[in-house]
């Protein structure tokens, strides 16, 4: 499978635990659809392609200009926002199946609601059974997307070096056609 990220990327973070590096997982969570709060476990949020991964990232600016491509205030001289590729062939379940969303009793509503102690709670249930590295579901942005969240991300391998990101680049512009975004 390949799975896409963007992030504050930096040439010089030798490993996944230094942030910058493309495997590091923010420790600051708990906010997120499938986070869980306690921090028993982090979870790398992906997407299942450049576009989904760009929009997930972006989605949120109605106008795209080139500061919403800025690495954050404080992040060390040389971070820039890019796209990685990941391979792997984790376990994952997937809630946009209606067999799983049977078995674990949920609605699609529940999948996407913003109401995220309950959703944390299923997902935690979930992670708890140790059946699997992680969960999918369909965008928030558009539903040909699936955002993945990955709690065991130990067979992932970053493939290639990450791809600086700029309006021009092809997936930003693809992104911001599908869910609409203008480009400034």
């Amino acid at each position: 499978m390949e799975f896409w990220r963007v992030l504050n990327y930096h040439p010089a973070a030798a490993d996944s635990t230094a942030n910058g590096h493309p495997l590091y997982i923010w420790p600051r969570q708990g906010f997120g659809r499938i986070d869980d709060p306690d921090r028993d476990y982090l979870v790398l949020y992906v997407g299942d392609s450049p576009a989904g991964a760009i929009a997930e990232a972006l989605g949120g600016f109605s106008v795209w200009k080139p500061e919403v491509l800025d690495p954050p205030p404080g992040a060390p001289v040389g971070t820039v926002k890019a796209l990685v590729k990941y391979t792997g062939n984790p376990v994952i379940l997937n809630l946009d199946d209606p067999q799983a969303l049977q078995d674990w009793s949920l609605r699609p509503s529940s999948v996407v609601s913003k109401d995220r102690p309950s959703t944390q709670q299923w997902a935690r249930s979930m992670y708890e059974t140790g059946d699997y590295a992680g969960l999918s579901w369909w965008s928030y942005y558009d539903p040909i997307w699936a955002s993945f969240g990955l709690w065991d991300i130990t067979g992932l391998t970053v493939d290639g070096a990450p791809e600086p990101l700029t309006l021009g680049h092809a997936a930003v512009q693809d992104a911001a056609s599908i869910i609409r975004r203008t480009l400034s």
